[in-house]
């Protein structure tokens, strides 16, 4: 009997663009479709978005990071992950923004020879903006992340070369989305809770989502939450002794 690579038989089952069934990411996928998506898809894709909402919100992201006080260095990150944040809360209450849709309608004769990739793109509206603990580093781009709220572990890629390294034990925010092989890679950047704040914001969190989650969706709660930890982070900056009370 002919021997068969296993090797072999993972690029066999290996997703491709061509693939007539749904994205799935915990099955591989083929390393000229991972390329196709992180370069030429999340590319075109992430910069219609931005160039077709960013002006929109730009105001109201520019208010809310003036209200907070955040420091010059800090704030583009902050601005962007806002702008995504924005961007999917109004897709998941179908307000406005069809951002998915639209850019799959506009690409519709290049992608409906795609269909793995337009059941990519609409993970995108799955997408939700969390609170994450850098609980281990392979390295610098390659790290496990643990959802604060739910525990849930995850391994990150982060492609971004300009991305700011994190330091283990560090708090992020920020969106993830799927690569396949169980791997997940954020949208942008995140934004990078000081060092020195992790511990009281790791100890705030549950509680601040308890209260707020009663009466809010998940987005909802995720901008109040993101509200109050980022006054804590300041008032730890700043050297004050109390933060806010729970």
């Amino acid at each position: 009997m002919k021997k068969v690579d296993i090797a072999d038989n993972v690029v066999c089952f290996a997703q491709s663009a061509t693939h007539s069934g749904e994205f799935k990411n915990d099955l591989p996928i083929s390393e000229e479709l991972k390329v196709e998506l992180l370069t030429d898809v999340y590319t075109d894709f992430a910069r219609e978005v931005v160039g077709a909402h960013f002006k929109d919100f730009q105001e109201l992201m520019e208010g809310y990071i003036d209200e907070h006080q955040i420091p010059e260095e800090k704030r583009h990150s902050l601005e962007h992950n806002l702008f995504w944040w924005k961007v999917l809360f109004q897709a998941s209450k179908g307000i406005e923004i069809l951002f998915v849709q639209d850019y799959i309608a506009k690409n519709y004769s290049d992608l409906k020879h795609k269909p793995l990739i337009i059941s990519w793109l609409k993970q995108w509206e799955k997408a939700t903006t969390k609170f994450y603990y850098v609980g281990y580093k392979y390295n610098d781009r390659t790290l496990v992340l643990i959802d604060i709220r739910t525990e849930e572990t995850l391994d990150v890629v982060v492609y971004d070369r300009h991305a700011i390294p994190p330091k283990k034990g560090e708090i992020v925010a920020g969106t993830l989305l799927p690569i396949g092989d169980g791997l997940y890679f954020p949208i942008i950047d995140f934004y990078h809770f000081d060092y020195q704040a992790r511990e009281h914001i790791a100890t705030l969190l549950p509680h601040y989502y308890e209260r707020y989650q009663k009466n809010s969706t998940e987005q909802e709660a995720f901008l109040h939450v993101f509200s109050t930890v980022l006054q804590v982070e300041r008032m730890i900056r700043e050297g004050e002794g109390e933060v806010i009370d729970k």
